[in-house]
């Protein structure tokens, strides 16, 4: 007689408890007189390591339908490993009102399972009941060896009518793997597999011609073998009806392999349209219903034709030049064989035959990349338009090209608060304060080295004689709208932190870029098309540069590579950089800490000046400041839904810390008028 060893047995009071432990029908019409054999505890999955010398015991139950019987019963069972014997289990009911204590004995099975040294294993224990009914049970031993397993990230296998090859990557602890497909009745088998490498399975549909209907099917991927153990997994696989389809890639179309070439935008029977960015070359190539190499293809080539390649590949073709990286418009039409496109370019950009007239030079960026700068402040103000781009620096008496402080008298007086022009003709509009293109005759503005915009006018949203009209002046963008700029991604306009929040700056550049992405925004502006407003980023490569530059010879003011990071740029700027952005000749004899490598590095900051606020032109040959197109946080009421720009300030001051520094920041609360630069597109 055994004492349960893992449970105390109760008496069950129901008899529908027997039917919840683990029993087996052998006859599943008429419940109400099948016959079932229930073991209590239920035998669970048993351990690998078998039962050792403890043996397991279970009671058991016979039912007929939910009464329990006095039927007899013997147990055998159909694996060499275990050891089943029938025996009597003894266990203690304690009353809950009485206490009394009452001996129970029950039949019961003793079962002894030998260690598991390989996979998961089952076998079955048979109880012939006396009635004649025989019931088995079947029970699972783990293994010492892993179980077979297999998963995919892939959700679902999708097909375009033309069919094709997908790699579907999966994992899993087996040697061996085989795949099948399922597929509803009457379709025809369209699918293949063939395994690339280990994890790595091609699939491979037929084309399908219904242009009504897609087609469906199930594949199941089978790892392990019945020797050791078996796991599968099924994902639904796809194919599309067969659809007008138009695919475009090529090194002109931002450098897109076939296999990641943008679909195009259906206009109507074929005819389709797409709006994305294109680099310089003169390759830009068409799929029909693919992304993989297909017969025909096409490539447009000059005078809007469409070339057809029946074989072989475009090298052939004489393709448009594309002059400058930027978005266009493209509309392919197959039914003539006819293309034609259009930039996407601002009302008020520079043309294209003025970038010669500025000086331009390559230098290299963070990730190894070169970047164009024009090295010469942006003079661009509209042509034949009235109000013109911005403002020239208007001139002091004092002199062509002297100091204009504060101090001077002439040229640099400034609006009271209550007094500023509304519009460019304005009648509040003071002709001492303003420029000669805003209709004084009797000031002297020059333009050669620069002329300083107003932050609308710099991203081009309007012209207005660089004149800034309200005491808070905020840029055009608003908070939680959204924007494209000249690459074609679209940003949610959010303020960059301030000083007074460095905490949220990481020091970790791609993190902080990550976080406020408009650090790396190209907005066209008023550059020409192809090139940007130098945006954070631009200017933080720059710095970089520099800091490359500073490595070689000896310097009495290097730049530290470490320090070139958003955090420092906030936080009181990057140590030594105005010494790499002014030069010897420009900065006059106010040439204090300028580097021995700063004229070879030669990016010309020509120390312009701006009007600023309510003060008037002024600081001629002795500042610079420059619009960064940056929505940042700035000292404006708080109910201005509009962000404003950040700039970057080079000064000449007798403070060395401050003649060294670069920093990015706000522009304050004023109507700033600034010079800035721009940069080719990446």
């Amino acid at each position: 007689m055994k004492t349960m060893q893992y449970f105390k047995y109760l008496a069950l009071g129901v008899a529908a408890l027997f039917v919840a432990a683990s029993c087996q029908k052998v006859d599943t019409s008429g419940a109400e007189k099948a016959t079932h054999v229930c073991l209590y505890p239920v035998l669970e999955q048993l351990a690998a390591e078998g039962t050792g010398e403890e043996n397991l015991i279970s009671v058991v139950t016979v039912l007929q339908g939910v009464t329990p019987s006095n039927l007899g019963w013997e147990v055998s069972c159909d694996a060499d490993y275990v050891t089943v014997k029938k025996t009597e289990v003894y266990s203690q009911h304690k009353e809950t009102w009485s206490g009394a204590t009452h001996d129970i004995i029950e039949p019961g099975i003793e079962l002894s399972v030998a260690a598991n040294a390989g996979f998961a294993r089952s076998f079955n224990l048979v109880f012939n009941v006396a009635n004649g009914d025989v019931v088995t049970i079947p029970v699972e031993q783990l293994g010492s060896l892993a179980d077979a397993e297999v998963s995919t990230s892939v959700e679902q296998i999708e097909f375009v009518a033309m069919g094709g090859t997908v790699n579907v990557n999966y994992t899993t602890n087996m040697d061996e793997a085989a795949f099948s497909f399922t597929y509803p009745e009457g379709s025809a088998e369209w699918l293949s597999a063939k395994a690339v490498e280990p994890g790595v399975v091609a699939v491979t549909a037929q084309a399908w011609d219904d242009t009504v209907n897609g087609r469906e099917a199930t594949m199941t991927i089978t790892v392990g073998s019945a020797e050791t153990s078996l796991a599968s997994l099924t994902i639904p696989v796809v194919q599309l009806p067969l659809q007008e389809q138009s695919f475009i890639y090529g090194t002109s179309v931002d450098k897109l392999p076939i296999e990641r070439s943008l679909q195009m935008n259906k206009v109507t029977d074929g005819v389709f349209s797409i709006t994305t960015f294109f680099t310089e070359g003169n390759q830009i190539l068409l799929n029909r219903n693919s992304r993989t190499l297909t017969y025909p293809f096409y490539a447009l080539e000059n005078g809007g034709k469409l070339a057809v390649i029946e074989s072989g590949d475009a090298s052939a073709v004489n393709g448009p030049q594309v002059t400058a990286n930027g978005l266009m418009s493209l509309t392919i039409n197959y039914n003539d064989l006819t293309w034609e496109w259009s930039r996407i370019t601002n009302e008020y950009a520079m043309p294209d035959e003025m970038v010669s007239q500025y000086k331009t030079k390559a230098y290299i960026a963070r990730d190894g990349s070169m970047k164009t700068w024009m090295v010469e402040h942006m003079r661009w103000d509209g042509g034949n338009i009235h109000p013109k781009l911005g403002s020239g620096m208007v001139k002091c008496y004092h002199g062509p090209k002297d100091y204009c402080s504060p101090a001077c008298t002439i040229g640099t007086g400034g609006y009271g608060t209550s007094a500023f022009p509304t519009t460019w003709d304005d009648p509040n509009m003071n002709p001492a304060f303003e420029t000669i293109e805003s209709g004084n005759g009797t000031l002297e503005t020059y333009s050669e080295d620069g002329r300083i915009y107003t932050y609308q006018e710099i991203l081009g949203y309007e012209a207005r004689f660089g004149i800034g009209y309200a005491r808070y002046e905020e840029g055009p963008w608003k908070v939680g709208e959204k924007y494209t700029d000249a690459r074609g991604i679209t940003y949610t306009i959010k303020e960059a932190p301030l000083k007074t929040q460095i905490d949220q700056y990481t020091g970790n550049n791609e993190q902080d870029e990550a976080a406020y992405p408009m650090l790396k925004v190209q907005a066209q502006g008023i550059c020409p098309y192809g090139w940007h407003v130098a945006n954070a980023a631009d200017w933080l490569d720059l710095f970089y540069a520099m800091a490359q530059a500073s490595k070689s010879g000896t310097h009495a003011y290097p730049v530290d590579e470490s320090k070139c990071t958003y955090k420092q740029m906030v936080d009181g700027g990057v140590p030594n950089i105005a010494c790499w952005l002014r030069n010897t000749k420009d900065w006059g004899t106010k040439k204090l800490y300028v580097d021995e490598g700063a004229d070879e590095f030669g990016f010309n900051y020509f120390p312009l000046g701006w009007r600023f606020m309510t003060q008037g032109f002024m600081w001629w040959t002795v500042r610079m400041q420059s619009w960064v197109p940056l929505p940042m946080a700035g000292s404006k009421p708080a109910d201005y839904p509009n962000a404003g720009g950040a700039r970057i300030n080079v000064i000449i001051s007798g403070d060395r810390s401050t003649a060294t520094t670069t920093a990015l920041a706000n522009m304050d609360i004023g109507q700033g008028i600034l010079g800035f630069r721009c940069v080719k597109n990446y």
